[in-house]
């Protein structure tokens, strides 16, 4: 049963190893036992970075809603950035 239980462990590993990756990258410690003291700076850098970006989105469809064309190309960005942080703060 033992052996079944790693090879199980060693495909879900393969099969989303990947994703694993992604969610560690953006700050988010999926799968970690312990966290070291740099991946936790790390960890607040992603973290305040995406937020203020994410604030200076919000603040530039404000500032620019007399101009429809450029107001339209940032809410792009925005509503994408409104499902990353959506995504970020269910998986924190």
């Amino acid at each position: 049963m033992n052996i079944q239980e790693t090879k199980v462990k060693g495909l879900l590993e393969n099969r989303f190893g990947s994703i694993i990756f992604l969610l560690r990258m953006a700050g988010i410690p999926f799968k970690m036992k312990k966290i070291s003291t740099i991946y936790v700076i790390y960890m607040i850098t992603v973290t305040v970075c995406v937020t203020a970006t994410y604030g200076g989105v919000c603040v530039e469809v404000y500032i620019n809603r007399e101009n429809l064309g450029l107001n339209m190309t940032v809410m792009r960005v925005f509503l994408s950035f409104t499902n990353v942080m959506w995504i970020f703060s269910y998986c924190r």
